[in-house]
């Protein structure tokens, strides 16, 4: 990660998949808390296996891939 510096209303930070991207930073400005940007988010679906895997359905991933009924690559553009 970058060195920390002062941020105005957008924020740059590495993201896992898709490398550097700008995102909003934090609003509320306080003079003596620092910023500390969290970790972007993962791609929509990047999680899904394992959420599936938590509510019981972890034996039949591949099938609601296939089905169309689960993402796990994020969504398409446009």
């Amino acid at each position: 990660m970058r060195a920390p510096h002062r941020w105005g209303l957008s924020l740059p930070r590495e993201h896992d998949d898709i490398g550097l991207v700008t995102t909003c930073g934090p609003a509320p400005r306080l003079s003596k808390t620092p910023i500390v940007p969290g970790h972007p988010a993962p791609k929509p679906g990047a999680d899904g296996p394992d959420i599936l895997t938590e509510i019981g359905l972890g034996d039949r991933i591949e099938a609601l891939i296939e089905a169309g009924v689960v993402r796990v690559e994020g969504v398409a553009a446009g």
